[in-house]
């Protein structure tokens, strides 16, 4: 029963994020329609967030929120499938049946896996239980005195409350610190990352080189690993896959509310975790070069606006509440790091040794990666903006690695705890790059 009470639980955030998304962006075909029920749980959960964090920091009570916030989306669901319904155009197209079984049997073992891991590990693996559902627990036991979560000295008092509200919520209508609730929400959010991947391609491309790219996706024993460790990882490469899917979108179609989703997503991920703060550059440099022009002004300025809440909300928490980073606060001498070239030789060699072994399958995901390149070549279907796409994917690694040269931590202990995470936070946005640059199967069979 607690398990589907926390399942349960999840749906009026679903649909709320969906309405969101629904009345930002009016597109109505099938495949954007499929983006957008693919957005709902990362749109949903994080603004169902923001406002019930803001909601216990004036210090009212956490289940007032969560029960107004669930009537508030059931409402408007109904109202919005009561007044959109005509609107909506047919959602299906003829799709080749033996590929539509395949993904569907790609999507049962990808969540007969998800569901294995979460039986083995109930709790997560170590950081879920020193820093992210702790912090859960506080807001959902800690009454008046949640903020005691900042006193913790040997984790990340500072890390934001995106996971930490949303467990929280569920357990109000679980009325219990059930460990389903976590599992309930990274499995949900696997699942939707999974999702989203598809859905981006198949907008893109077409469905069968969604189905590839989603079915290699899910086949990785990584992705499984990390998507229910209950860490914040899997969350944060959601939320940067959908701000640069989104962004990808735009720069195809020019429809500019589009932007306000891209903002708000790289937004939420910095609510995610801190390294969504360093996500935020790469997407934005992008919305900049399109402002150079003239009719993509507009354009930038719903970016801004999309991303101007959630940023704000970090703002305050990280000014008001949160202590100091404990990579920013440590001392030791910056100069020096950079002119170690030592250092630098340490890092890539630890991250090519990682991405040798990152994918969890006895072939390197990067030879695979290599090895489908070579076997179909570049599409001839031309998909503006793959260069934007991909100096932000090196930007992003560039980030990383400028963090790894200035750490205050022992290098190799650093790499060695948190390497296979960073390379996760780009790993979606990879596959949504490389998927739209390959040739698909249905160019492969036309030639043939």
């Amino acid at each position: 029963m607690t398990l589907l009470l926390s399942f349960a639980a999840l749906l009026p955030r679903l649909l709320l994020g969906f309405c969101v998304v629904h009345f930002i962006w009016n597109a109505t075909d099938w495949k954007s329609l499929l983006v957008k029920v693919f957005l709902s749980a990362g749109v949903g959960f994080g603004v169902s967030s923001l406002f019930g964090f803001l909601w216990i920091w004036l210090s009212l009570p956490l289940t007032v929120y969560a029960i107004l916030e669930s009537v508030f989306a059931i409402m408007l669901t109904g109202w919005m499938v009561f007044a959109h319904r005509p609107s909506f155009q047919k959602m299906t197209e003829r799709l080749d049946l033996t590929w539509v079984l395949i993904l569907a049997a790609g999507v049962f073992l990808f969540a007969m896996n998800l569901a294995i891991y979460s039986l083995q590990y109930p709790h997560g693996r170590p950081d879920a239980w020193i820093n992210w559902n702790v912090v859960a627990r506080f807001v959902y036991l800690g009454g008046a005195d949640w903020q005691a979560t900042f006193l913790r000295q040997f984790d990340h008092p500072d890390y934001p409350f995106f996971m930490a509200v949303t467990n929280a919520i569920t357990w109000v209508f679980v009325r219990a610190e059930s460990t389903w609730g976590p599992i309930a929400f990274h499995f949900v959010i696997s699942i939707f990352t999974a999702g989203l991947l598809f859905a981006l391609v198949n907008h893109l491309r077409d469905f069968k080189q969604a189905s590839l790219a989603a079915i290699l996706f899910m086949s990785l024993p990584f992705i499984v690993d990390q998507g229910m460790r209950q860490y914040a990882d899997l969350l944060l490469a959601y939320l940067m896959l959908a701000a640069g899917g989104l962004t990808f979108l735009y720069l195809q179609t020019k429809e500019v509310r589009i932007a306000i989703l891209a903002g708000l997503m790289i937004g939420l991920g910095s609510w995610a975790k801190n390294e969504g703060l360093a996500a935020i550059l790469g997407i934005s440099l992008i919305w900049v070069l399109t402002a150079l022009k003239k009719e993509g002004r507009l354009a930038f300025w719903n970016y801004i606006f999309g991303l101007a809440f959630p940023l704000l909300v970090v703002f305050l928490f990280k000014l008001f509440l949160a202590p100091s980073n404990d990579l920013i606060s440590a001392g030791g001498s910056s100069l020096g790091k950079i002119l170690d070239f030592g250092r630098y030789v340490t890092i890539l060699q630890k991250a090519g040794e990682m991405l040798l072994n990152l994918s969890g399958i006895p072939l390197p995901l990067i030879g695979l990666i290599i090895l489908i390149m070579m076997l179909t070549g570049r599409s001839a279907v031309h998909v503006n903006g793959m260069w934007m796409f991909g100096v932000v994917i090196g930007l992003q690694l560039a980030i990383y690695f400028g963090i790894y040269v200035l750490t205050p931590l022992d290098l190799t202990f650093h790499l060695k705890t948190s390497l296979d995470r960073l390379f996760l936070h780009i790993l979606s946005m990879a596959f949504l790059w490389l998927f739209s640059w390959l040739r698909s199967p249905q160019e492969l069979t036309k030639e043939s």
